[in-house]
């Protein structure tokens, strides 16, 4: 965005600050999470970052593709001690090696991802971390942090497609900070092993891309966007495990799901 785009911005919210103070339909407290929004809230950002935010984007329409990784997703689900959302996972075709979480619970994953990976259960313990920041409210920490929470609801109400497409574009752009990766992968760390899946086949993945390709992994989308790797493969591999677990399959052909992409 032009410097001079930002500088008409923050004036509109000099001109418009007081005004919004009395708007009944933002809710959130300030003291108790500077980055707490209502459910309501999110949700109707949501649907104004998703429409510039999916405009361009090509989705893989397929009713087995969506069964199998549905398989995948309850898995976690029903193992999470709270839900927040009502979550979606999308697919999207590209050949880049990567996921994204967007707000109001939508998960989003690229068939390059899908093709790199080798079981369902490395893409469960991706899906996990995702979900870590998800429930975390990192997405709109990480917006509110860039440029406020008045501004965020400002552009929203404005309606500029520039200002908002450049507001989904940030959502997903840049990366979430050290704190919020560590919290995520904690998450997701905890929430395999109560769905009986090995939480070191995160750190694993890493390794054989490492092994099999270091061009692929430097290149790697995922790790551009979700950084730390060595220190990510580390806190994999030193998780520690219930006395006598035992990871438990995920009952699909992991094969199969790949050719339907």
């Amino acid at each position: 965005m032009s410097s001079k785009t930002w500088k008409e911005l923050f004036i509109l919210v000099a001109i418009f600050g007081a005004i919004w103070a009395g708007l009944s339909y933002i809710s959130y407290d300030v003291d108790a999470n500077p980055f707490s929004i209502s459910l309501e809230n999110e949700e109707e950002l949501a649907e104004f970052l998703n429409e510039y935010l999916l405009e361009d984007l090509e989705f893989v329409e397929s009713q087995e593709l969506d069964s199998a990784l549905g398989v995948i997703f309850d898995r976690l689900i029903v193992n999470m001690d709270t839900v927040t959302y009502d979550y979606e996972l999308h697919v999207i075709r590209d050949e880049q090696v990567n996921a994204f979480t967007s707000l109001n619970g939508n998960i989003y994953v690229f068939t390059g991802l899908l093709e790199t990976l080798e079981s369902p259960e490395e893409l469960a313990i991706i899906l996990a971390h995702e979900i870590g920041h998800a429930e975390g409210k990192h997405v709109v920490e990480k917006l509110v942090t860039a440029i406020g929470m008045e501004t965020l609801f400002i552009i929203m109400a404005g309606g500029d497609p520039v200002l908002i497409s450049e507001l989904a574009k940030m959502a997903i752009s840049t990366s979430f900070d050290r704190h919020n990766e560590e919290e995520a992968d904690d998450f997701a760390l905890d929430l395999a092993v109560k769905s009986e899946i090995n939480p070191r086949r995160l750190g694993q993945f890493f390794l054989r891309l490492k092994s099999d390709n270091s061009d692929i992994l430097d290149g790697l989308e995922f790790l551009r966007t979700h950084p730390m790797d060595n220190d990510r493969i580390k806190r994999s591999a030193e998780h520690q495990l219930p006395k006598g677990f035992t990871e438990k399959p995920i009952d699909i052909d992991w094969v199969e799901v790949q050719e339907l992409l």
